[in-house]
């Protein structure tokens, strides 16, 4: 055991140094939605909190625009049936409020539901709790006012509007809502009728259970989730226990109200919380801040702490657990809304049949597979079209046309094209930065012209030209599209390694006799182009404005990036592709070896071992080589069967060689997200987001820059931040800051504007 310990010692060291260290926080679950809250039941959509933005401007802005894409979908055209409900709106809060207002503006009948008063959240705000309202720069959409700074004024001003409107408020709890005969019914848990509504607005923020310490001792009396009034507690020994602006803002309030307070936290140092709650609850509870400790159990007259220095006992009369709220999953499932995280039997029932797809497609399109062989014995598509009237007459262009229309393949590497192209324009359309409309316009550039038409159109067109007719021609065109052996067909296939770099693309380098140039080529862009390029603007450089790989995640795999697991568990398993790097590396030392040992007995035994690494090896006639099992499975058809459930991001993340290389890269970076923790307000957007799984909330809460080497430059971060907090940069060699020239914050963007 001793022994396997200090083995793994030295790679335990690297995955720590590589990746390991960083964090590996996770999303809440939270409902899937779309563009203005939609969902995955048609005529529901989501406002408020639910959607990962705990900010009042957003809830307001979220209800009014989510009413504005009803209104726009002419759903209301029809109002003859006066028992249907145009709107139900559940959840009395800003959101709802906001929603109300909108709803009465177009002259909708509709009903706010609300499961116990209104604007229940700010009611169970303490008393005199002050009130952010970020962005201070940003109007919501809407009629809402929001101009208070404690509850106390914020309450009486919301009431103060839905009075004045006449906004009712009907106190009804909902079990579920359902679709039923082409209508929307809510259904309540008194088991009354269900009432029906064209369209369903649900604003009830994260009104699940309270997140629990699991400790016995918690059912007690004395343990609370929430602080009503803090001078009911003066003079009490109290606990609070958590690390969050609520936590932070109820030890303040019990202190400044006279209690004996503790605040336990199982942290080292705050990291959440807004900067100014942190500098108050240092400054007021000094050394009753305690750091790293965790609750073990409650008991009535005591709390027992964990600590560093082992179990420590505080006197004790009341307990407050602010460890906030989880969102109402239960009430999701039962509504059959879609739910980040969670599957289902339609979900894993719609993963296989995506998965099947895929390999279906990829064995189609593969040669002399027994799909391809099938589909050629039964003459049927491509093999049963026919060109040869049309080969004999037509062009030089129609005849090579021709000939791709009978090849599976070329179908497949059009699809791709298409898919990056209509993709990608709905991409720039749909998120109006700089950066994104160039990093999208450079990724369809590099995959339509140099990955597509160059190998087949430009290319085989120059041949036929007669462009590699002449001495010097012919020696390039030899080096780098050799003949097919016994053709006068040109491997101008091969042209793709201009673009994808060893070890992506292997082909051009794991060849039976040596070519030099290739060679040559390969190993200038892995090991000194794509290193200047990683070190000096990030692994995203090459992953998020070259590679197709990135292409397809950025375009197709867009609406879905926020599908990647994330986790310490993930992230270990992002190390996949440093064993894959090195087997790469292994079957490279082999190749190069047994060229230069060729003819020697060696040099034999050395070729067959990497033949059989290469595309040899296999197992109960499964083939387990490099090939099969890396370029052709893990690239192709995981990369690709799983976009659609785990993020088109799977193969880069977890498996790509040439991704695993640039990680070490990127350890040496001068590429950063620059944060600015003063705009944090915690809500988990960026790390939920990120498509590689990163942790970016961890690194915005402490204001330190974001450096995980997995970072592609997608930018959804940058640009799903509510408040501005990220930005992309690099460090000059002074330290100083180097800001992108390309904006990619909208946020940021519309505080330059003014």
């Amino acid at each position: 055991m001793a022994f396997f310990q200090t083995l793994s010692a030295p790679f335990n060291a690297y995955m720590q140094w590589l990746h390991l260290r960083w964090p590996a926080g996770t999303p809440e679950a939270l409902p899937v939605v779309g563009q203005d809250g939609a969902t995955s039941i048609p005529g529901l959509r989501i406002a408020g909190d639910l959607l990962g933005v705990p900010l009042l401007k957003f809830a307001a802005d979220s209800g009014a625009r989510a009413v504005q894409a009803f209104i726009a979908e002419h759903a209301f055209n029809d109002s003859q049936n006066s028992e249907i409900l145009d709107l139900a709106i559940i959840g009395g809060g800003v959101a709802g409020l906001s929603a109300a207002l909108e709803a009465q503006k177009a002259g909708l009948k509709f009903v706010v539901y609300e499961a116990s008063e209104p604007f229940s959240t700010i009611v169970n705000f303490t008393n005199g709790k002050p009130i952010f309202t970020y962005p201070k720069a940003m109007q919501p959409a809407g009629d809402v006012e929001l101009t208070a700074t404690n509850k106390e004024e914020l309450l009486a001003e919301l009431r103060a509007q839905a009075d004045k409107a006449q906004v009712l408020f009907e106190n009804k709890r909902i079990d579920h809502v359902q679709r039923k005969s082409g209508e929307l019914e809510i259904c309540f848990t008194d088991k009354t009728p269900a009432v029906k509504a064209k369209r369903v607005l649900i604003c009830t923020g994260r009104s699940g259970d309270y997140h629990k310490l699991n400790v016995p001792g918690e059912e007690l009396e004395k343990v609370h989730n929430r602080l009503f009034d803090p001078k009911d507690y003066t003079s009490k020994k109290v606990l609070v226990v958590g690390g969050g602006d609520s936590a932070l803002e109820t030890a303040i309030s019990l202190k400044q109200a006279g209690s004996v307070v503790q605040l336990s936290y199982r942290g080292a140092e705050f990291t959440r919380p807004k900067p100014e709650n942190i500098q108050t609850a240092q400054r007021v509870l000094g050394d009753d801040i305690l750091f790293e400790s965790t609750v073990s159990r409650i008991e009535p007259d005591k709390v027992v702490l964990k600590t560093q220095q082992g179990e420590q006992d505080l006197p004790n009369e009341a307990v407050f657990v602010c460890l906030g709220r989880e969102a109402p999953v239960d009430f999701f499932q039962r509504s059959g809304l879609e739910v980040h995280g969670l599957w289902t039997a339609k979900k894993i029932a719609g993963f296989a049949l995506a998965f099947l797809t895929i390999l279906f497609i990829y064995r189609w399109k593969k040669s002399n597979s027994e799909v391809s062989n099938w589909f050629y014995q039964q003459h049927w598509f491509p093999y049963n079209l026919d060109f040869s009237a049309w080969h004999e007459t037509g062009s030089a262009v129609t005849k090579l046309l021709f000939e791709h229309l009978a090849s599976p393949g070329f179908y497949y590497e059009l699809a791709y094209c298409l898919v990056v192209l209509v993709f990608g324009i709905k991409r720039i359309l749909r998120y109006k930065t700089p950066y994104i409309r160039w990093q999208t316009i450079s990724l369809m550039s590099f995959q339509i012209i140099p990955l597509f038409l160059l190998p087949n159109f430009i290319l085989p067109l120059l041949g036929q030209a007669g462009a590699f007719d002449s001495e010097a021609g012919a020696w390039l065109a030899d080096q780098l599209f050799p003949l097919i052996p016994g053709t006068e067909i040109r491997e101008y296939w091969r042209s793709v390694g201009f673009i994808l770099a060893w070890p992506l693309f292997v082909w051009n380098v794991f060849t039976p006799t040596p070519n030099a140039l290739w060679l040559a080529i390969a190993m200038f862009q892995t090991f000194v182009l794509i290193p200047w390029l990683v070190i000096r603007y990030g692994k995203g450089a090459y992953c998020g404005w070259i590679c197709s790989c990135g292409a397809l995640a950025e375009t197709l795999g867009d609406a879905h990036r926020a599908k990647m697991p994330h986790g310490k568990f993930w992230n270990k398993l992002n190390m996949s592709g440093q064993v894959i790097l090195a087997f790469a590396i292994a079957l490279l030392i082999l190749r190069i070896t047994a060229w230069v040992l060729h003819g020697t007995t060696l040099g034999e035994t050395i070729e067959s071992m990497f033949n059989l690494g290469f595309t040899g090896l296999s197992l109960l006639g499964i083939p387990l080589n490099y090939a099969t099992v890396v370029d052709y499975f893990l690239a192709g058809i995981i990369g690709l069967g799983l976009y659609f459930h785990f993020s088109g991001r799977t193969w880069c993340r977890f498996f790509c060689p040439l991704a695993a290389l640039m990680h070490i890269y990127a350890r040496f970076s001068r590429f950063r997200i620059f944060t600015e923790k003063e705009k944090c307000i915690s809500c988990n957007a960026c790390t939920a987001i990120c498509h590689q799984g990163i942790d970016i909330m961890n690194f915005a809460n402490k204001g330190a820059a974001m450096e995980d080497p997995e970072c592609v430059r997608c930018s959804a971060c940058v640009y799903t931040c509510p408040t501005g907090v990220l930005s992309f940069g690099r460090l000059g060699a002074d330290g100083t800051i180097i800001p992108d020239s390309l904006p990619a914050s909208p946020v940021l963007m519309r505080e330059t504007a003014k």
